[in-house]
């Protein structure tokens, strides 16, 4: 049979010259060749070595095009001709210069002749969130956990602070007792012949009589004050004597011969307590072992300076004139600034005169070192309010200490630093208040200027609160009020934020105490208890009880409620905060008072049979106990018996 004849094609590509003798021959009949045969594997390794060659040289010359900056040119992609052999090398030719196509410029970018056109006004703004500083590596249970220990130290350092009033009050009222003492008085009206003549005046009379007491005493004070020793004894030893050693009993002997003349004369007494503020709070970095040192070192001088024997005052009262020995010099002496200041008058009334002798009064670092507002600010009021026995007496005096007081706050000047109006007790400027205060009204008169600064008096700030805060105050807003400020909400988030925005907090409206009345509490009807819109009863003050309706505080009342089919709701007494949530706190439960005789005896049945029954656990648990300890007992002597020997 013949040998087929074989027909050889060219394939014309981009990657091989059109002048290279070793074109890349093909086998139309596949079958005829062998792909493993000698001739097609030296026509595959001519054809890959072309390729990178070709490769090599198109990556240089677009490198070089580059760097020469000349025109780019765009060149269409050839497409796959197939020729026979004799076709002719000037038609190839002519279609490589087909392939190629003239272009504009390009514009090339030269910043020496860039000028732009910027617009008259400029706004940049910057993200704030990447400049805030983060804390890193806090643990949120540490923080958690530090910041509860350092509440109940600051309670509980405020708690010693208030003790150390009650005692300076009680110190006071012993060395008040020990001067109306009848022996005191006695031994006082056996020295009469040293009072002068009571047609004199005030101060002429008080110079007289410290003249004759100066030369019938013998005034020699110990430099080392013995504390323990029996001030009664020593008063009498003292007329007996007629010598003094003692600070303390020079006042008091005094006190009591002046007293005899029917003026009001009071003692008063300086005393240092321990301060307000903890030194031993919890921060992110650990204090030093010596900072415990320093505060048992500052207890034990609170102490020496609380007991205040030698630093006590006398004030002369007489009607509503006063003699004072310039209260403000003499404070000068004391050895440090003093906080508290408390006189005791005749009839054991008590009052504090700390602003007639401290001369920062009204200032920041008075402010720190006393009970604030913030703290607990009428509770040293309050506090010397159930010592005054009589009322009407001690109201005159009060007035007239209360006139004084205003004209020596009217007297002190504007601060001159700007520092020094942050929380200050009389004046503020507008940039210091806080987020929840407000100057009112706002055509509030300024009491002056601070770098052209209005500066307006502490009377004229308010907080101003929300609709919630003032319920639990036990007022409501009125209708159609207008918020008369919008702040951002410590709790509340807006619901509406765009995928990927950090969200906010939302806006809420804060009102005023002139913006608000007092709470109205809703009458219970038909034996249904008036809830609030969660199902439970507001009852943050005992005014805001709804009407017809008692307050038991009985746990457990509301599942004998259920029972009994007796409307029963949960009161609410307040909200407790932790860790930027807070949760309502439940006391009791509120019922209409017709059910209220039912409920108590229902309960009471309830916790006798809650009792019984709790009893008949225990008696079980103990008989189960003793089978345990016997039937192990028996084991015991079995095993013993059996294996003792």
């Amino acid at each position: 049979m013949p040998r087929p004849k074989r027909t050889l094609t060219i394939f014309r590509s981009k990657y091989f010259p059109d002048n290279d003798e070793d074109s890349l021959i093909t086998n139309d009949d596949d079958n005829n060749d062998d792909y493993g045969s000698p001739v097609t594997k030296r026509i595959r390794k001519q054809m890959m070595e072309k390729v990178s060659v070709t490769k090599s040289n198109k990556c240089g010359n677009q490198s070089a095009k580059k760097k020469t900056k000349k025109p780019s040119v765009k060149k269409h992609e050839s497409k796959k001709n197939v020729k026979k052999i004799d076709d002719d090398d000037d038609d190839d030719d002519d279609d490589d210069d087909d392939d190629w196509e003239e272009v504009e410029e390009a514009k090339i970018f030269d910043p020496d002749d860039y000028q732009p056109e910027l617009p008259a006004k400029i706004q940049i703004s910057l993200d704030s969130s990447s400049n805030t500083k983060t804390k890193k590596n806090i643990d949120p249970i540490q923080a958690a956990i530090r910041q509860r220990i350092n509440r109940i130290r600051k309670e509980n350092q405020l708690t010693k602070h208030k003790c150390c009033i009650l005692f300076a009050i009680n110190r006071l009222q012993y060395l008040n007792s020990l001067i109306q003492d009848p022996m005191t008085q006695a031994l006082a009206l056996s020295m009469n012949y040293l009072m002068p003549d009571t047609k004199l005046s005030l101060e002429k009379y008080i110079g007289a009589f410290i003249a004759k007491f100066t030369r019938n005493f013998t005034i020699s004070i110990l430099e080392n004050h013995d504390y323990s020793i029996d001030v009664q004894q020593e008063i009498i030893h003292s007329f007996d004597r007629l010598s003094i050693d003692y600070y303390l009993i020079l006042k008091l002997i005094i006190i009591a011969m002046l007293r005899l003349t029917n003026h009001m004369i009071r003692l008063c007494y300086l005393f240092d307590p321990l301060p307000i503020k903890p030194s031993n709070l919890l921060g992110d970095k650990p204090k030093s072992k010596s900072t415990n040192n320093n505060n048992d070192d500052d207890e034990i001088d609170a102490r020496k300076n609380f007991i205040g024997l030698k630093f006590s005052i006398m004030e002369i009262i007489v009607g509503f004139h006063r003699i004072y020995d310039n209260p403000r010099k003499l404070a000068e002496k004391f050895p440090t600034k003093p906080t508290y200041i408390l006189a005791i008058d005749n009839r054991d009334n008590i009052v504090e005169v700390t602003a007639r002798y401290a001369k920062d009064w009204m200032s920041n670092s008075m402010q720190k070192r006393r009970i604030n507002k913030d703290d607990d600010g009428c509770w040293l009021e309050e506090t010397l309010n159930l010592f005054n026995s009589n009322h009407r007496y001690s109201s005159k005096y009060k007035h007239a200490d209360h006139i004084e007081f205003e004209q020596i706050i009217a007297q002190i000047e504007l601060p001159k630093k700007m520092a020094e109006y942050k929380n200050h007790p009389l004046f503020v400027l507008t940039k210091d208040l806080l987020k929840f205060q407000a100057i009112y009204p706002g055509d509030a008169p300024p009491l002056g200027f601070f770098r052209d600064q209005p500066v307006y008096s502490r009377n004229c700030v308010y907080t101003l609160k929300s609709r919630e805060t003032w319920l639990r105050e036990a007022r409501t807003v009125r209708m159609n009020e207008q918020p008369y400020k919008m702040v951002q909400s410590r709790f509340k988030w807006k619901t509406t934020t765009a995928f990927g925005e950090k969200p906010e907090k939302e806006m809420i409206g804060v009102y005023g105490e002139w913006q608000t009345i007092p709470y109205e509490p809703p009458i219970a009807k038909n034996g249904i208890v008036p809830r609030n819109g969660y199902g439970n009863v507001d009852l943050y003050k005992q005014c805001m009880l709804p009407i017809g309706t008692v307050h038991l505080q009985l746990a457990g009342l509301l599942r004998i409620a259920n029972k009994l089919n007796i409307d029963c709701s949960p009161a609410i007494v307040g909200f407790d905060g932790n860790r930027n949530s807070s949760h309502p706190i439940i006391d009791g439960y509120v019922v209409c008072e017709e059910y209220k005789d039912i409920l108590i005896d229902a309960w009471n049945e309830d916790q006798h049979i809650q009792c019984v029954k709790e009893n008949e656990k225990r008696e079980k648990r103990i008989i189960d106990n003793w089978k345990r300890l016997i039937r192990g007992l028996i084991i015991k002597r079995n095993l013993k018996i059996k294996y003792g020997h």
